[in-house]
C-alpha cells in the first residue's frame, strides 16, 4: 500500500506545481477519503486556508429556487382550472398535480405548476386575473448557490481521485491487498459521486423549473337543499327495527360472556329458597 500513497503525493505534487488551487480541492477530497481508505492525510488548517482558490474559479450567476403559494377565490371552479391550464401551456408550463374536493358550501381545486424560473413572474401575473378575491399570496425565493458550487467542486475533484485509482489498477502496480484496497476505495468513491450527482439533478431541477401552488375555490350558494336533511318517518321506523334488534343482540352476547356469573347467581338464588324452606318446616313441626 505504500506504493499506492507515494504515487499519489508524487501525482499531487506534480499537479499542484500545473494548478495550485486545483491542487487544494485535490488534497481536501483525498482527506476525506483518507478516512475510511487511509490514504493522504492533510491538515484541515491548509485545507480551510486555500478554500477560497478553488472555489473562484466558477464564476456562476446566482442560483434560486422560486416558490408561490396563492389563495383566491372564483366565480367558477370549472371554467377557472381550464382557463389556468391554457395559461399554463402558453407559458411552457405543466400542472404536476391536481386535487379536486367539494362540499355543500364550497367547491375547491388545488393546482401545483412547474413553469421555467424565467417565466415565473409572467404566469403569476396571468393566474391572478382569475381571482375574484385574493385571499393569501405568498412568494419565496432559496439561495442554493453556495451548496449548488459546493457540489460541483466536490463532484470534480471525487471523479479525479476516482481516475488516480483506477489508472493505478490499469498499471497492476502493488500486490494483490493494493489492488483489492484500490477496488474498494473506488466502489466508495463512486457511492459518493452518485449520491452527489443525485442532489445535482434535484438542484438544478428545482432551479430551472419554478413551483406554483394554486388554491382556488367558488362559494356555494345556499339554497333549502343544503340545509339539514330531514328523515322522513318510514326511515326513521326501519333504522328503530334495527336499532332494536341490535340492543337484542348485544344483551345475547352480554349473556353469553357472563354465563358462568350466571350460574353461580341461579345456584345462590335455589340455596337461600332452600334454606327459607327447611326453616319454615322446621318452625311448623316445632309447634305442632
Amino acid at each position: 500500500m505504500k506504493k499506492i500513497f507515494l504515487f499519489l503525493l508524487l501525482s499531487a505534487f506534480c499537479f499542484a506545481c500545473h494548478d495550485g488551487s486545483k491542487a487544494v480541492y485535490d488534497g481536501e477530497a483525498m482527506a476525506e477519503i483518507g478516512e475510511e481508505v487511509h490514504a493522504v492525510d492533510i491538515p484541515a488548517k491548509k485545507m480551510t486556508a486555500n478554500a477560497g482558490v478553488g472555489r473562484s474559479e466558477i464564476q456562476q450567476e446566482r442560483k434560486i429556487i422560486w416558490s408561490a403559494n396563492v389563495e383566491f377565490q372564483v366565480k367558477n371552479v370549472d371554467q377557472s382550472t381550464s382557463r389556468i391550464g391554457e395559461l399554463s401551456r402558453k407559458h411552457g408550463a405543466f400542472i404536476s398535480d391536481m386535487n379536486l374536493t367539494s362540499n355543500n358550501y364550497r367547491i375547491a381545486n388545488r393546482i401545483v405548476i412547474r413553469v421555467e424560473s424565467s417565466r415565473f413572474d409572467s404566469l403569476l401575473n396571468d393566474l391572478k386575473s382569475e381571482s375574484v378575491s385574493m385571499k393569501n399570496i405568498k412568494i419565496k425565493s432559496q439561495d442554493v448557490t453556495e451548496e449548488f458550487i459546493d457540489i460541483q467542486i466536490r463532484l470534480k475533484t471525487k471523479k479525479e481521485v476516482r481516475e488516480r485509482y483506477i489508472q493505478i489498477l490499469r498499471d497492476k502496480t502493488g500486490n494483490i491487498r493494493d489492488v483489492i484496497e484500490a477496488e474498494e476505495a473506488i466502489r466508495k468513491i463512486t457511492e459518493e459521486i452518485e449520491a452527489k450527482e443525485g442532489r445535482f439533478r434535484y438542484l438544478k431541477d428545482q432551479i430551472k423549473f419554478s413551483t406554483i401552488t394554486l388554491n382556488i375555490f367558488q362559494e356555494i350558494e345556499r339554497t333549502e337543499e343544503t340545509y339539514a336533511y330531514v328523515k322522513p318517518y318510514s326511515e326513521k321506523l326501519a333504522e328503530g327495527f334495527v336499532n332494536g334488534w341490535s340492543i337484542v343482540t348485544s344483551l345475547l352476547l352480554a349473556m353469553v360472556n357472563i354465563w358462568p356469573l350466571l350460574i353461580i347467581a341461579v345456584v345462590l338464588v335455589w340455596k337461600r329458597k332452600w334454606l327459607a324452606s327447611k326453616i319454615r318446616r322446621k318452625n311448623a313441626s316445632g309447634k305442632s
